[in-house]
């Protein structure tokens, strides 16, 4: 199950919703922006609607203003808005990519960075990629790469870490 919410001019839900439905995408339901900021203004509605679907997809037009309309009970169960662009030929591709991935809305201020990878549902083949993907693209992220990357732990949430990443030290260490 998904949400797309589409751009707020004129609001086209039927048409985003008969677009994914030729491309064969089930999608849960289809919001706009003026429906959204109506129906659920309240926080009981909002925490309703999170619970409600697995993922929440947005069309990367309306991305910036869409954190504000869900709140933050949205942000602590980890199910921050995914960016799709509506606009590509291959919509299909699009949607499938996003759904198997996972938006991080903070990753802190501090020395560790907890990415999720995965869902449940995931194959083992699609939790690997995943994984790969996030270390990348903190590499590209964390200046200068990854010489700064101390470790990458993988961890379920019942699990102990388990290291799959350890960087070397590059020179002597002094002890005083």
């Amino acid at each position: 199950k998904a949400v797309v919410s589409t751009q707020s001019t004129g609001d086209p839900q039927r048409q985003y919703k008969d677009l994914m439905k030729s491309h064969g995408i089930t999608v849960g339901r289809v919001i706009g922006v003026s429906k959204l900021k109506k129906k659920f203004k309240e926080l009981e509605a909002k925490r309703i609607l999170c619970n409600s679907y697995d993922c929440f997809l947005v069309d990367e037009r309306i991305l910036p203003i869409i954190p504000r309309w869900l709140g933050k009970c949205f942000y602590e169960k980890g199910k921050a808005p995914i960016k799709v662009n509506l606009k590509k030929s291959d919509i299909t591709k699009e949607i499938s990519e996003a759904v198997k991935s996972y938006m991080v809305a903070n990753l802190g201020k501090g020395n560790n960075i907890s990415i999720p990878c995965g869902r449940v549902s995931f194959d083992n083949e699609q939790l690997v990629d995943n994984v790969n993907a996030a270390v990348k693209s903190l590499c590209k992220n964390v200046k200068p790469g990854i010489k700064n990357v101390k470790s990458v732990y993988l961890k379920t949430e019942n699990s102990v870490a388990l290291p799959i990443y350890s960087s070397l030290a590059v020179g002597p260490i002094k002890i005083s």
